[in-house]
């Protein structure tokens, strides 16, 4: 009795093996566009890779790229199939804006797996509490890494009734060089995400700390994504991590996505988007960043880009999808 035993529940293994996800991937070998190495998009991107390759047991290994305006293209034409990007990036190239040489149409969204808040420092010494108080300033209005970026921070001078021709601007390469220049006093406002290293370091290496600037008395979502799609408000909350910010602040927000293409079928795109869901205290457990947002919010509804049809296919079998406002 227990060897007959021992056959069936072999036979049923055998029944039930080719329903599980592994058999129905069409594809074997996966790799996450992301950018540089030693970036958060990079850690997240190995650490989705890894839930994949754990869970699925397909291959799959992060691939870190300059910047989104290189990765975003190989996304398109089915060069990667996945990759990690921001909605002012996706915008842009979804449509063949600057810096893309034409429109990326083929790209398709996966899940929303981390909201960004961009903070535009000052020394806390200083006078400047919102956008609307920076004229003459002398503000880090370009990071010459990031188009979008640059773009976003006219779209925030906006808010406060304000152009490029109201402020002394400064061009940094990058964050971390945007930063550098408020602690050593060359400029009045910089540009960070906020709760991220370079914040922190700002704020400690301040005399007196940093304060995060509110927006200008402008600001709404729809004024944000007319100057700047793929942007938002969002409301930065005091929080240990949350260096400069002492008060509830309206500051500029956007997304981070990840996105495949429709060259990948919607049977593996299911399977990829039911995986992060089930996976996703874990990979929060690794890397508080995604803490931000629940499994239920890896969908959003208001997207300049369409979901791919086997992300919508999971949202919709797990609830999750709701109608455009």
């Amino acid at each position: 009795m227990q060897l007959r035993s021992i056959y069936l529940w072999l036979l049923l293994g055998t029944l039930i093996l080719p329903m599980c996800p592994l058999a129905a991937m069409d594809r074997d070998q996966w790799t996450v566009a992301t950018t540089p190495a030693g970036t958060l998009f990079f850690a997240i991107g190995a650490g989705i890779a890894r839930a994949l390759q754990d869970q699925l047991g397909v291959r799959a290994s992060p691939r870190p790229y300059g910047s989104p305006s290189r990765c975003i293209p190989l996304l398109n034409q089915d060069d990667v199939a996945l990759a990690l990007h921001s909605s002012l990036d996706a915008a842009r190239a979804f449509d063949g804006l600057t810096p893309y040489s034409h429109a990326n149409r083929d790209i398709r969204l996966i899940a929303r797996v981390l909201p960004m808040m961009n903070g535009y420092l000052v020394r806390a010494s200083s006078n400047f509490y919102s956008i609307d108080d920076i004229r003459g300033a002398r503000m880090v209005n370009e990071l010459r890494g990031s188009h979008a970026q640059t773009l976003l921070a006219n779209a925030v001078l906006a808010t406060g009734g304000l152009s490029v021709a109201d402020i002394q601007p400064y061009a940094a390469a990058h964050v971390v060089e945007s930063v550098e220049a408020l602690i050593e006093g060359r400029v009045d406002v910089a540009i960070s995400a906020l709760g991220t290293a370079a914040s922190q370091r700002a704020d400690a290496s301040v005399s007196g700390g940093i304060r995060a600037l509110a927006l200008g008395s402008l600001a709404t979502d729809a004024f944000m994504r007319e100057r700047m799609a793929g942007s938002r408000t969002a409301i930065a909350n005091p929080a240990p991590n949350m260096a400069g910010v002492e008060t509830p602040t309206l500051v500029a927000g956007y997304d981070t996505f990840l996105s495949s293409n429709v060259h990948v079928t919607e049977s593996d795109v299911y399977t990829i988007t039911m995986t992060i869901v089930e996976k996703w205290t874990d990979l929060q457990r690794d890397y508080p960043a995604l803490r931000a947002i629940g499994a239920d919010e890896l969908f959003v509804p208001d997207t300049d880009i369409p979901y791919h049809s086997g992300a919508e296919r999971a949202y919709r079998e797990l609830g999750f999808w709701r109608a455009r406002n």
